[in-house]
């Protein structure tokens, strides 16, 4: 699942409920203009945390999630781009080996004590809990390897016709923090009942990107 340009990329994540409907494998079609391609994603959980799975169109991206963490690794493969990233977080500091385009690649990026959450959509409940209206972040773009502060908020409900079925959702907008926020934003939809992602909207290559679940 890719992350965006211009600068800032997005993708995927987690839900804090045992028995999630996201738990196990979920698919979705990704559309963009003309072009559509499906993804799948995977969401397990042991005692060590939750291990989130997308895999689509020649890219394939893992993460493990502890809950009060973030995101503590992160493995990337792409096909398109010759890249095959590992990253690991240890305190403020992320470490990121492997090929980036083709071209090897140590690391060592400066964030701080806000969580990095790395691939986008399901399971949001871990990120932004039921009583948290907003929260800062920290996303790793694949293309360049920089680090970007985000912020997620709920930004309401609605009442959303999903494969010919309404069903009562919340809404997140995910944008850049400060004063950049007003110029680049991503929304992700999801169901009220249970934090299942549904859809998501995001400027992506002179246009939008929708991603849909596949029932």
């Amino acid at each position: 699942m890719r992350l965006v340009t211009p600068v800032f990329l997005l993708t995927a994540a987690l839900c804090a409920a045992p028995l999630s409907a996201e738990e196990g494998v979920l698919r979705y079609l990704q559309a963009h203009g003309a072009g559509s391609s499906a993804l799948e994603v995977e969401v397990s959980r042991d005692t060590d945390g939750v291990k989130v799975r997308s895999e689509g169109a020649g890219r394939s991206e893992e993460s493990v999630w502890v809950p009060g963490l973030g995101t503590i690794s992160w493995r990337l493969s792409n096909d398109g781009t010759a890249s095959d990233l590992r990253a690991e977080r240890t305190g403020d500091v992320i470490r990121v080996t492997g090929r980036l385009k083709g071209r090897e690649v140590t690391r060592e990026l400066r964030v701080d004590a806000a969580p990095w959450y790395q691939i986008f959509g399901p399971c949001i409940a871990d990120l932004l809990s039921p009583d948290a209206a907003r929260r800062e972040f920290w996303v790793v773009s694949p293309d360049d390897l920089s680090t970007h502060k985000m912020l997620a908020r709920q930004t309401g409900t609605e009442r959303r016709e999903v494969a010919g079925t309404q069903v009562d959702t919340f809404k997140v907008h995910f944008s850049p923090a400060g004063a950049l926020a007003p110029f680049w934003g991503a929304d992700f939809w999801y169901r009220a009942s249970d934090s299942a992602w549904l859809f998501s909207r995001l400027p992506e290559n002179g246009g939008d990107t929708i991603t849909t679940i596949d029932w």
